[in-house]
């Protein structure tokens, strides 16, 4: 066990030198903060997304910090999460494919008293990922204007979970991160000739700001065979500020430059809205998993700093959006000798609307659907050599989304993705007696 200690702690010291990957290759993220992402690892992707009502003592749930005290008094739960994609984008045009992947998020949970568990990590927030261009003609001169954009934001969360003396079944919990990044959007104009000057503007927002989350669970036994865990979450909306810098410079295409302007503007709108989340599972002999979730965020009294250039009104900008979350995990027998009965098994879907808007060629504004299924596979690494034969396990998710535009004349998104994490089960708090 001492080996696998020194072999976790290495995995820490490595992923913590790295960054969170949370890219995309949506156009749709040139707008607002980009693409969304939950914050779900493991067990919770295979699922569908759902978490509110989750509680599972062999991994970290950070949708709902009230399940962290579900920890067992004995276990060390180290997780790291990887993930890979295929993206493939189509409209009236044509279509194109394009693929991505990095380091996905990375979790600890841990007991640190008697119904009480605390979890951190980083977890991925947002990501902005494009890269297309149009062709155009003005007189004689044939010209090509081209748009990229890049970055994101992260979180890094500390949370607490407790399991109340007060109400049988009831645990309450809450999260803190501290919420990080830059996104950075470019816009160029080349001309085919040696005609015309060229140019080229950057605008970039960076921000660091504090998010909070609350959450509840309880926990109650219908009977023998079944329980119900009710879970809900509230994050209180937040009126956060970020740095704005503007790059224009104007070249000739020889590359001399011609003239370079800046605009820093610090303080900027850059608010977060409140989300309310509510979900349930029914777990029966601790073999089958079912629930679901609903998740609620207000994004239209967010503030949000036009300098970005969107080219949008304040009042059309952004939508409140809902997301509705089902899945179910079974596992044929879990004290089983037979390693495929002790496979666990998951499924799930989900949808939602989208909580921004875009601006297509002819000027109108409209947002997007987003549909989601996945299956799930948690593999059983038992660590034989450690007293109480602790299990860990890899999990393997499968997932297909689909991006639907509310126009037909906007860009329809497909993604083919498959995420894997390595959940680490260390037995750390236990101490031999000697007689």
């Amino acid at each position: 066990m001492l080996k696998n200690k020194k072999l976790l702690l290495i995995a820490i010291m490595a992923c913590f030198f790295c960054s969170v990957g949370a890219q995309t290759n949506s156009p749709y993220s040139r707008y607002g903060y980009g693409v969304l992402r939950d914050q779900v690892v493991g067990p919770s992707k295979g699922m569908g997304g759902i978490g509110y009502g989750l509680r599972n003592s062999l991994s970290a749930n950070p949708s709902n910090p009230a399940s962290y005290s579900g920890v067992d008094s004995l276990t060390f739960l180290f997780d790291v999460g990887v993930f890979a994609n295929k993206a493939k984008l189509s409209d009236d045009s044509g279509s194109r494919s394009d693929y991505n992947g990095g380091l996905d998020y990375i979790t600890i949970l841990m007991p640190v008293g008697k119904g009480i568990g605390v979890s951190a990590g980083i977890l991925p927030f947002s990501s902005v990922g494009y890269d297309f261009g149009a062709s155009g003609t003005e007189g004689s001169v044939n010209y090509i204007r081209t748009f990229n954009g890049s970055g994101g934001f992260s979180q890094i969360y500390a949370g607490v979970g407790y399991k109340t003396p007060f109400v049988k079944g009831l645990s309450v919990g809450a999260n803190a991160s501290f919420l990080f990044g830059t996104l950075s959007h470019t816009r160029s104009l080349s001309y085919l000739s040696t005609y015309g000057n060229l140019s080229t503007e950057i605008s970039e927002l960076t921000m660091k700001t504090f998010k909070f989350d609350i959450g509840a669970q309880y926990e109650t036994q219908l009977n023998k065979n079944n329980k119900l865990i009710l879970g809900a979450v509230f994050s209180p909306s937040m009126n956060t500020t970020a740095n704005f810098q503007n790059l224009h410079r104007e070249f000739t295409a020889a590359g001399s430059t011609i003239s370079i302007d800046t605009l820093a503007v610090n303080g900027v709108n850059a608010g977060m809205p409140s989300t309310v989340g509510l979900g349930f599972t029914l777990v029966h002999k601790n073999k089958l998993v079912v629930g679901a979730d609903v998740l609620y965020q207000s994004w239209t009294k967010v503030k949000y700093s036009s300098l970005m250039g969107d080219g949008l009104k304040a009042s059309d900008r952004f939508n409140d959006r809902w997301k509705y979350s089902v899945g179910g995990e079974f596992t044929p027998d879990p004290l089983s000798r037979s390693f495929i009965q002790r496979v666990k098994f998951r499924a799930g879907a989900n949808y939602s609307n989208s909580y921004l808007n875009v601006m297509n060629s002819a000027g109108e504004i409209n947002g997007f659907n987003e549909y989601g299924a996945t299956i799930g596979f948690g593999i059983p690494l038992r660590d034989r050599e450690s007293f109480g034969s602790r299990t860990s396990y890899l999990n393997i998710n499968l997932e297909y989304k689909k991006i639907k535009p509310e126009v037909s004349s906007m860009i329809d998104e497909q993604y083919f993705g498959i995420s894997v994490n390595v959940n680490m089960n260390e037995l750390w708090f236990f101490k031999k007696k000697v007689y």
